[in-house]
């Protein structure tokens, strides 16, 4: 209600006469003067009432698509806070030599660009498979082949193993610690890992190079892992040999560590040991503070475009993740005489409910939780994007109430953005089903295997009561008895009419990194924009927040720093594949590995001279 009309309502009230005589003593007019006196203060505390409600309405839904887009955003105006705070390139001051040395003419130049192929096609060639099923180490020889890997870096980085302190955690995890001459700074902690996912043997034929090959075509190195960890381990050791050998003296501590079991999570054996090792070296010199400036770990294609614009999106934070396994066991027989529902009809109804009930049980949501909004928010305040002035306009207008989803302007984010939806909302895939082994047996059992990547709007409890909800009704129906179980049930008998949910592995959604005023968030946005902006209007790299829809171990340093991200150091537009990670042809681009290079060691020249004591 606008002031004026306010006003006469509450000067409608004020002037109405309560005691007026009996109506039936005046005349007609009076009459209707006076019942329209009488219906005045009713008529006033009806639309003072409905405006109450339409504006607590308001306060807890947020405003409607068609309110947000009626008000065109000025960006000059002050009542809309700006989500992009201004960046700038930051690039090493000191030792202008070094620049030159390396940046300038060494990184270019034909022969070291041979001797980077050469690097990460060797580590390429060496199979460092882990598998889930792998055994103990020193009992599964499976695990043999990291120590030639291992053999591998010592003779291919000799400077690097000189001149840092080497500790083997746990028979294959990798530390290093390039020791600083302050021990006043916090160090900073570079992870990766050295493992890389199995070849599936029905696909060797459609591999265009041998998997284990590292070959070069000129444009590539080609090879399981090439991407998907070892560009990272690789280029990370190249720059410090590179900064060694120019004479680079660090200030602030330098610390890598590089797990061998990151693609098989449940074994805990690589990342989880180096996590606690760091705790017991570093966990108590810095008081109560966490020990870690930065944690930075491999993450997505780190240089994408979006909206036609370019974007740094370390991830901030990542999904967590629940595996669930289903399992159901009710008598079986031969297929002549079959029941009305067998093991695999039940489970396979059981699948169709969770996917029926898959959107609305995990709904999209649009709010400052979730670091990806900032992403969003940032395009729509690029005059450079090319984002429809609709969508702009009603991201724009939700700053007021950044931590509020509001439904209309989530769905039109997804209708115009797809690619979107995956950071907005958990995600549930049936990844593994079970059942049966001869045509005419019918099976007692089946089992399946569902995959939720849990959203940080959300939490594992919340997910896990959304499940029993959906399955508990077919349970009823087939009067089946629920058991639900808090591990992995493989090693217990199921009862006979029995129904199980066991939650298999899980992960709670990490916690979010500090994205705006922190010095930390700052350097690192000013180093990568240093790396990748390129010249002309519009062509500078917006660096913003994102979250990971994957894990990484980082989940296993969460009480090491309170600055973590995940980051890969690649323009996606050197392969428009993604290098083809966990598939067939796996690769990454010499030029895009050369990058990476360069971001890591001007990332340690950047930070080394660094104030990030507030």
């Amino acid at each position: 209600m606008d002031e004026k009309n306010r006003q006469a309502a509450l000067s409608g009230i004020a002037t109405t006469n309560y005691y007026a005589k009996d109506a039936s003593h005046q005349p007609r007019h009076d009459r209707t003067r006076a019942a329209i006196s009488v219906l005045k203060p009713v008529i006033a505390c009806v639309i003072l009432f409905a405006c109450f409600y339409i504006n607590i309405w308001t306060f807890i839904t947020g405003p409607t698509l068609e309110s947000i887009e009626s008000t065109h955003y000025d960006d000059s105006s002050s009542t809309v806070a700006t989500q992009c705070p201004a960046q700038y390139a930051i690039a090493p001051h000191a030792s202008p030599d070094i620049t030159k040395r390396n940046i300038k003419i060494l990184f270019p130049s034909a022969e070291f660009r041979n001797l980077s192929v050469r690097r990460l096609s060797g580590a390429v060639q060496i199979p460092t498979v882990s598998y889930d099923d792998n055994g103990p180490i020193g009992e599964d020889p499976r695990w043999n082949v990291f120590f030639e890997l291992e053999r591998y870096f010592r003779d291919t980085f000799p400077l690097l193993h000189e001149s840092l302190e080497q500790e083997i955690v746990n028979v294959h995890g990798l530390v290093y610690t390039w020791h600083g001459s302050d021990p006043s700074l916090k160090p900073i902690l570079l992870t990766g890992h050295q493992d890389v996912v199995p070849i599936q043997q029905d696909t060797l034929s459609d591999w265009k190079y041998p998997p284990f090959s590292g070959y070069f075509d000129g444009t590539y190195i080609n090879g399981r892992g090439a991407h998907d960890c070892k560009n990272n381990v690789v280029g990370i050791m190249a720059a410090i040999e590179a900064l060694i050998e120019a004479g680079f003296e660090p200030r602030r501590t330098i610390v890598l560590g590089f797990g061998f079991d990151e693609e098989s999570p449940t074994l805990m054996l690589g990342a989880f040991h180096i996590s606690r090792h760091l705790k017991r070296v570093w966990g108590d010199k810095f008081g109560d503070s966490l020990p870690f400036a930065l944690l930075l770990d491999e993450g997505l294609i780190g240089i994408q475009k979006k909206y036609n614009r370019t974007f740094g999106i370390p991830q901030a934070s990542e999904k967590g993740m629940l595996d669930v396994k289903f399992r159901v066991h009710v008598p079986g027989g031969h297929s002549s005489n079959p029941p009305a529902h067998g093991s695999i009809g039940i489970l396979s109804q059981v699948v169709s409910a969770l996917e029926d009930s898959y959107r609305p049980n995990f709904p999209s949501t649009f709010t400052s939780n979730n670091p990806y909004y900032y992403q969003i928010h940032c395009a729509a305040e690029d005059n450079h994007a090319d984002m429809s002035s609709v969508l702009r306009d009603a991201i724009l207008n939700q700053a007021g109430r950044p931590d509020v989803d509001h439904p209309k302007l989530t769905e039109l984010l997804v209708k115009e953005d797809p690619e979107s939806d995956i950071y907005l909302h958990t995600t549930q895939a049936i990844t593994v089903f079970n059942s049966g082994n001869k045509a005419n047996v019918i099976p007692e059992n089946a089992e399946m295997l569902a995959n939720y990547r849990i959203s940080n709007e959300e939490n594992i409890s919340i997910v896990q009561k959304r499940i029993v909800e959906t399955v508990r009704p077919l349970v009823e129906k087939f009067n089946l008895r629920l058991i639900v179980r808090e591990e992995d049930d493989d090693d217990k008998e199921l009862p006979l009419n029995s129904f199980s949910i066991s939650w298999w592995r899980r992960i709670e959604p990490s916690p979010v990194s500090s994205h705006r005023s922190s010095p930390v968030w700052n350097h690192l946005a000013g180093v990568i924009k240093h790396v990748f902006d390129e010249p002309g209007d519009g062509n500078d790299v917006i660096v913003a927040p994102t979250m990971a829809v994957g894990n990484t171990d980082t989940k296993y340093y969460w009480d090491l720093s309170e600055q973590i991200y995940r980051f890969g150091p690649v323009r996606i537009w050197h392969d428009e594949g993604w290098g083809n990670l966990h598939s067939v042809n796996e690769r990454i681009a010499l030029d895009a590995h050369m990058e990476g290079l360069t971001f890591y060691h001007e990332l340690i020249r950047v930070f080394d001279e660094a104030d990030l004591a507030h």
